[in-house]
């Protein structure tokens, strides 16, 4: 009787813990491997930053970090955005100086206030802090320059550029004894409690899983530009993928809508029109060669054309990547023909480029790597480069109405022989006519970041759709939305890389704030 009666407990006990594990709210406490302050998802320009500000403030810190490498896309980024910064004060002047109040109009009337105006005013009010900070921890810059010929002087370009961030940031992160970096580990899922209160992260690597206890995770896994079917599912086109492959899959944003957080502006990509280039087998660095085709493409002297042979813009928004990019997009197949002539070559490898591309292909750089290429990719026939002596013989081998393209060329003559563009107002600076030997190749639509993200306050904690903040959760960068609209803007350079950094400093700010992720504090 005795042990039936034992029995009887026992089943009884296993079916309340049944039932309750059924109840919603109801968690079982789960099992960790380790123990920490601070989880930082992600070794970039804003996972950096959090992590080493969380270990200035005395807190540890397990950063997790999917590559091999750390920086992500931060590797290839130049410049970070400021307004009212020494460098802007020693280095230029200009009337009306660019305020901090001014620049945050600049960026508001951009995105026709359909930005978080909260969320942009706090990045702009904050950026001139943040570089003075990265300098403080020995990150060079060089210059407070420009990307477009209309923008503000907001770029600080780093010396080594976005890698150089990295190399001296991750250097710091991996000396401190309070930090574990963990690369080629992958976070998987987030741990809540009953509350939905975040308390840990679930990660994998090659030696299986990991479970980690928290007191705050900060989310910085740069969006997901690499993710072509979530790009397609929000912007509605994957075009021709991303530029910078550093596998941006969009994990972060899923762990935090799993546990119930609202997402923004996520049909908003940083889009680049391009060369279409051959791809590699694997994704890596672009070439120099094919870099400097790209800086080609936006030249403000040359054509573009459509698939009826026709002109659709005024070319000189080409310096402007972005906005050419929108323009492409509005064309059958999302792509267009560049055409120049042998007078323009000679003018782009002899005299250098009238506009650069970012400080990767600077502004009146000698071309010469094109120059020697272009005649090479016409004759392999696969490059999507193509030459002809008439514009009837370049039509049909770029398979455009060979009419429509002749009168197209002869009206752009006429515009560059009186001085006006009527079609599309074109500078009459840039109107050169075209004669004599015609190249062309196509350009097509690629993208770096995404510019949407998740919803959050402005100590970057996710929000739920009832505006509640998810406790323990912190998110930033590119995971981000509500700093674009419907369009990326150029015209105040360094916003994404720029808010990266801030971000993830004001996440870590944050966590340091409420006194629990602290060495020795509970």
């Amino acid at each position: 009787m005795r042990n039936a009666s034992i029995h009887v407990k026992l089943q009884t006990i296993c079916l309340s813990l049944v039932c309750a594990l059924a109840i919603p709210g109801f968690a079982v406490t789960p099992q960790f491997t380790q123990e920490t302050d601070a989880v930082v998802v992600g070794a970039g320009g804003a996972g950096l930053s959090a992590a080493q500000t969380l270990l200035e403030g005395g807190a540890k810190v397990i950063v997790f970090e999917q590559n091999p490498f750390p920086g992500g896309t931060s590797n290839v980024a130049e410049g970070i955005f400021g307004a009212e910064t020494k460098m802007q004060r020693d280095h230029y002047f200009s009337v009306p100086v660019q305020t901090k109040d001014s620049l945050f109009k600049h960026e508001m009337e951009f995105n026709h206030w359909k930005a978080n105006a909260s969320l942009v005013r706090w990045f702009v009010n904050q950026s001139a802090d943040t570089i003075d900070w990265l300098a403080s921890e020995g990150v060079p810059f060089e210059e407070v320059s420009q990307t477009t010929f209309d923008g503000v002087r907001t770029w600080h370009v780093i010396k080594g550029h976005g890698a150089t961030l990295v190399k001296v940031l991750f250097g710091k992160v991996k000396q401190n004894p309070n930090a574990t970096v963990m690369m080629e580990t992958a976070a998987v899922d987030l741990i809540t409690d009953g509350q939905n209160n975040v308390i840990g992260v679930v990660a994998k690597n090659k030696d299986g899983e990991i479970r980690i206890k928290a007191k705050a995770v900060i989310l910085a896994t740069g969006g997901f530009a690499d993710n072509p079917e979530m790009v397609k599912q929000y912007a509605g086109n994957s075009f021709s993928g991303s530029v910078a492959n550093f596998h941006k899959v969009g994990f972060g944003i899923k762990m935090a809508q799993k546990v119930g957080a609202e997402v923004e502006g996520m049909d908003v990509l940083m889009n680049s029109a391009v060369y279409d280039k051959k791809r590699p087998a694997v994704p890596g660095p672009a070439n120099p060669t094919d870099l400097q085709f790209d800086a080609v493409s936006q030249q403000p002297m040359n054509i573009m054309v459509n698939v009826d042979g026709e002109r659709f813009c005024d070319e000189t928004i080409a310096n402007n990547f972005i906005l050419q990019s929108n323009a492409i997009a509005r064309q059958p197949g999302n792509y267009a023909w560049v055409i120049f002539d042998n007078n323009l070559r000679r003018h782009y490898a002899d005299d250098g480029i009238d506009g650069g591309m970012g400080v990767i292909v600077p502004a009146g750089s000698k071309v010469e790597k094109f120059d020697k290429a272009l005649d090479q990719y016409v004759q392999e026939g696969d490059r999507n480069v193509f030459s002809a002596d008439t514009p009837e013989e370049l039509a049909a081998k770029i398979h455009v109405p060979a009419e429509s393209l002749r009168k197209t060329i002869a009206e752009y003559n006429h515009a560059a022989a009186v001085n006006l563009d009527e079609a599309f107002d074109k500078d009459r600076h840039f109107i050169k006519p075209l004669t004599g030997k015609l190249y062309a190749f196509r350009e097509v639509i690629n993208y770096l970041v995404t510019g949407g993200g998740v919803k959050t306050n402005l100590q970057m904690q996710p929000l739920t759709k009832d505006r509640k903040p998810i406790q323990g959760l912190y998110v930033t960068g590119q995971d981000v939305g509500g700093i674009n609209a419907d369009t990326y803007g150029l015209s105040s350079p360094g916003t994404s890389f720029g808010f990266a950094v801030g971000s993830g400093r004001k996440a870590a700010q944050a966590i340091l704030a409420t006194g629990k992720a602290v060495v020795g504090q509970n």
